[in-house]
């Protein structure tokens, strides 16, 4: 055992380096390999079976958020002052749940070990890692590129916030929407911490369905918050959550379509697979490979051709 203190020779520098420097082009290859594998039939059925429900579903949602910016959000700008303490600090404590870098965070680094770790292990290990990292790969896309795309175009859109519109003089502050400014204080619509809230909901209900009403039971007061603190309107808070919502559920069903961490029935319905073992997962551990050499066989799950 090297003595505390003591730099690493330069053969495990070397093993480190040559780890690191897979990382890359297994992301890569991982995505391609999602991208050409071929869907299968029957095609997941989630949600709404047309495209005509859908369309009218989009046009609930338009109507919510429409009849919330008119009967609902005048009553948020300068709410904050009025609310108890406890219950302001209590939001204070929640909203970072919210936050996409309390996510995501988590998740990169445990891909990026991951795909380090990779090109040490043996056949099996192999096997447990890909399927360790389909199912973070599918958590990570269900919750990054949306959050990404409502940061942005929530920037672009330009409206004020509640803190912001209290400020602002005419009759309607809410309705304040100065394009292009790109200011924090003038970024409420759609609410980035409801999108990310419910699509990372979403994305675990999905892998855990036993979890599924208590994960979404949590995401809801992390997106209330955001009102409580005067962050977001309710109509920004509807349509983050349904944007998150519906990006993480169209990530399932592409996943499904192609059976990489999900099962499809033959009436369409969507199962996550078995994941490895506690055991097997045991190889991913530092020097948990060599320790899985002596545990007995356990059938590992593992997306097939």
């Amino acid at each position: 055992m090297r003595p505390r203190g003591e730099t690493p020779p330069r053969d495990d520098w070397r093993k480190i380096g040559t780890a690191f420097a897979g990382i890359l082009p297994g992301l890569w290859q991982a995505l391609a390999y999602l991208w050409r594998r071929p869907r299968r039939a029957p095609a997941p059925r989630i949600g709404l079976s047309g495209s005509m429900e859908g369309l009218a579903l989009v046009a609930l949602v338009a109507g919510l958020v429409a009849a919330s910016m008119i009967l609902l959000d005048p009553l948020v700008t300068g709410l904050r002052p009025k609310l108890p303490v406890w219950l302001v600090i209590l939001s204070e404590r929640l909203t970072d749940l919210g936050f996409s870098g309390t996510v995501l965070w988590p998740l990169g680094i445990a891909i990026v070990y991951v795909l380090a770790l990779m090109p040490g292990l043996d056949a099996m290990g192999r096997r447990v890692a890909a399927s360790v990292l389909a199912r973070l790969g599918f958590l990570f896309l269900a919750i990054a590129p949306v959050g990404l795309a409502v940061a942005v175009v929530k920037h672009l859109l330009g409206r004020a916030r509640p803190h912001a519109a209290f400020h602002l003089p005419g009759p309607n502050p809410q309705l304040t929407f100065d394009w292009l400014v790109w200011k924090s204080s003038f970024a409420s619509f759609p609410s980035g911490h409801s999108t990310t809230a419910l699509a990372a909901a979403v994305a675990f209900a999905a892998l855990f369905p036993r979890a599924r009403g208590v994960l979404l039971a949590l995401a809801v007061p992390v997106v209330a918050t955001r009102i409580v603190l005067g962050s977001h309107y309710p109509s920004d808070v509807i349509a983050g959550a349904a944007i998150g919502s519906a990006c993480a559920l169209l990530v399932v069903k592409a996943f499904a379509a192609r059976r990489v961490v999900f099962t499809v029935d033959p009436e369409g319905r969507v199962a996550p697979m078995a994941g490895p073992s506690a055991r097997r997962l045991g190889c991913l551990v530092p020097n948990g490979a060599a320790n899985a050499a002596t545990r007995p066989a356990v059938p590992v799950e593992e997306a097939r051709p």
